[in-house]
């Protein structure tokens, strides 16, 4: 857990840097921006010339962002990627969502990052390092590419909730406030398929896909409920207990072989600290297989450890979307101070 304070560290300087980065932009319009553009997962990559795009700039940017999200039964980038040159910059291309700036400049000692958050749309944020050379640019960018990733994540949360918060559910994010004691946005079109005192399950069936959210708890006793080993046993147990499969005897349990679950420990989640467990679920039983994402909090009040979870079950296509949308609307969690 000790191993998120180098990240603390960066998001501070950073945070400077986006205020300096926001003062030299007084003159952008005050008021309500235009909705920010841009497939999902997209970052539009803005060089001054080919060459950096082509060459060790392009190569250090793509061995990051096109690296396979862990956790997908087929490989998928975490992230797409759009290139064009500051020449063709244009106000329409200032509305991409996320947006990562290349600049090298020899006349600087050293390099520099700046950082800014809706400068042309919203939700937005605009990543542009400056350095006198295309080695020390690209020693910049990988000593902090997972705060990047970090920041480049929470707008595309920020952007699907502002396409789904509106036909949220109040039917269950009621039962969940009264159930859980905090609040969530559930988009229509989910039900509540299970209701047991310690367990919530949300499914969302379509015709060829299928979403569903867990919301689960367990009597907090010490910290080693937050190693991997507990949290997936704890899954298990939840899950073979009240999940069933559609074949007599089956039920959903955790892929512990070809994708073993793989935790790590943040502090950016909406309750502070969280166990992130990124992984595969399948059926003891059955056939049936897919990714999840889960997270796991102590909750002061209750004296419970709170899961909050969504798998995908949508067999030959790609997932990673439909992932980051369950992620989202995990993320939409409000407790009461």
């Amino acid at each position: 857990m000790e191993k998120n304070k180098p990240f603390k560290a960066i998001l501070v300087l950073l945070s400077v840097t986006l205020l300096l980065f926001s003062a030299c932009n007084k003159k952008k319009v005050i008021g309500k921006k235009d909705r920010s553009a841009g497939g999902t997962s997209e970052i539009l990559i803005v060089t001054q010339n080919d060459e950096q795009w082509n060459g060790m700039i392009g190569d250090t940017i793509r061995a990051f962002f096109l690296q396979p999200q862990y956790g997908l039964p087929q490989p998928e980038a975490i992230k797409k990627l759009a290139h064009l040159n500051v020449i063709g910059f244009t106000d329409m291309f200032k509305r991409f969502k996320c947006i990562l700036i290349v600049e090298i400049d020899p006349n600087i000692e050293k390099p520099v990052v700046e950082t800014g958050e809706d400068l042309w749309a919203a939700p937005q944020r605009v990543i542009k390092i400056i350095a006198p050379d295309r080695t020390s640019w690209c020693q910049t960018f990988n000593e902090q590419k997972e705060v990047y990733r970090m920041m480049f994540d929470k707008v595309e949360r920020d952007r699907i909730m502002t396409v789904l918060r509106p036909s949220n559910d109040t039917k269950i994010t009621q039962r969940i406030k009264e159930k859980m004691g905090f609040d969530m946005t559930i988009p229509s079109g989910f039900f509540i398929a299970k209701d047991e005192p310690d367990f919530m399950w949300l499914r969302k069936e379509l015709e060829k896909n299928s979403f569903g959210i867990f919301i689960y708890t367990t009597p907090y006793k010490d910290t080693l409920q937050l190693e991997l080993n507990s949290l997936v046993s704890v899954r298990d147990l939840m899950l073979q207990k009240y999940v069933p499969g559609p074949a007599d005897g089956s039920f959903m349990t955790t892929e512990k072989e070809f994708v073993p679950p793989l935790v790590s420990y943040i502090s950016t989640y909406p309750t502070g600290f969280a166990a992130e467990i990124r992984g595969m679920w399948c059926l003891v039983g059955d056939y049936m297989a897919g990714p999840f994402v889960s997270y796991t909090f102590p909750d002061e009040k209750t004296g419970n450890l709170v899961t909050l979870e969504g798998y995908v079950y949508y067999p030959n296509h790609d997932k990673r979307d439909d992932l980051l949308q369950l992620q989202s609307i995990l993320y939409s969690i409000k407790t009461e101070e």
